[in-house]
């Protein structure tokens, strides 16, 4: 059977040392698909969407412990089929018939589905251990443990630290295997699930690793945001150590402002890009407020650039919240500033030097209050 791809050019998402980076997604030929299984749940049906990104969620029904589903998706989607019972696992459109035990992992099918799926149940292996720990603190153990990650926690207790180790170590496991599933599988397009769903956990050595215009996963749709991601930091690193790039802001009030304005004259200057929707934004601001009763007076200058683009959400959020720094919005028709600052996810720093060069595009939580520390211990 001869494949028919259809090319889909993007639009440009980031510029890297002045050239144009685009991602082409390959959207290969609808099929029928038929994916038979066994579940030990007591709900009615299991629900089957795609995931990568989010699609439309099917029903399909569970008669004896037993189900069907079918449709018709481009080949190599990425779907989820689970059963409501904590028994989710993901599969990829493909002609041959898979069969799935959704409790244990038991399957038959392709040599590429197989595979997929042995990577997901070393995946629940982890979980099974991590989940019921986890499940067994109280809230305010959780709470805690996320403020240490952020750098946010200063009253650190002993019980404290020893969840936070364990949590950690979970995490590195889970960490570690997604590594093992990408490089196990590199003649295949099981990365670009991973790579979909984790990047934000790689580094840029790993990211150099695995993105690659060559790999057999390069173009696959859900690549769209991991090609972002390595752009990103591919233009982090190009403007590091340069001027700080210009771009053009709106304040509260309608005027218009350049960064340029504030960088350049003799004074550290710290951007936080945040939005009004993004909730680890949100919850970083009572640190952020901390640093910058710290260091305002210190020879910093601190601005909160808004990625929002709907005005009237982000004067809410001010309002709300009532950041005392200087307060910006882009995009704007004149730059995108967290495209020229190869800004990904948020909460995101930017410190700039007095002289107006990039010093850091890393910085978070304990790291930039150590390097706060570092450079205004004398002054």
């Amino acid at each position: 059977m001869n494949k028919k791809t259809i090319i889909t050019a993007l639009l440009v998402l980031v510029c890297v040392a002045g050239q144009a980076q685009t991602f082409t997604h390959v959207v290969e030929d609808s099929i029928d698909f038929v994916i038979t299984g066994t579940t030990t749940s007591s709900h009615d049906s299991v629900a089957m969407f795609p995931c990568a990104p989010h699609g439309k969620t099917v029903k399909f029904p569970i008669v004896g412990g037993k189900f069907k589903v079918t449709g018709r998706q481009p080949r190599h989607t990425f779907i989820q089929i689970g059963d409501n019972a904590e028994n989710d696992l993901r599969f990829i459109v493909e002609e041959t018939p898979t069969n799935i035990n959704l409790v244990t992992g038991e399957v038959s099918g392709s040599e590429l589905q197989q595979r997929f799926i042995r990577c997901q149940m070393r995946e629940r292996d982890i979980d099974r251990v991590a989940e019921p720990w986890w499940d067994s603190l109280g809230d305010d153990e959780k709470d805690r443990i996320i403020d240490m990650r952020m750098g946010r926690l200063s009253d650190v207790t002993e019980k404290d630290s020893a969840n936070f180790m364990k949590y950690e170590d979970f995490m590195g496991d889970r960490n570690a295997l997604v590594r093992q599933n990408i490089r196990e599988n590199k003649d295949n397009i099981i990365p670009a699930w991973y790579l979909y769903t984790d990047n934000d956990k790689l580094n840029y050595e790993e990211m150099h690793e695995f993105i690659r215009e060559d790999a057999a996963y390069a173009h696959h749709p859900a690549m769209e945001r991991p090609w972002k991601v390595y752009w990103g930091m591919l233009q982090q690193m190009n403007i590091t150590g340069k001027p700080a790039p210009d771009f053009e802001a709106e304040a509260p009030d309608g005027t218009m402002h350049h960064l340029s304005e504030y960088t350049g004259h003799g004074q550290y200057v710290l951007i936080d890009f945040w939005a009004s929707w993004c909730g680890p934004c949100i919850g970083s601001f009572p640190f952020m407020k901390e640093l910058y009763v710290a260091y305002k007076d210190r020879g910093l200058v601190f601005l909160g650039v808004s990625c929002d683009k709907n005005r009237d959400a982000w004067l809410k959020a001010l309002e709300k919240h009532q950041l005392p720094w200087t307060a910006l919005r882009s995009p704007s028709s004149k730059g995108d500033a967290c495209e020229l600052y190869g800004i990904t996810g948020i909460p995101a720093v930017i410190l700039i030097t007095p002289d107006g060069k990039v010093l850091s595009t890393d910085l978070e939580g304990e790291k930039l209050k150590a390097k706060l520390e570092e450079i205004f211990t004398d002054k």
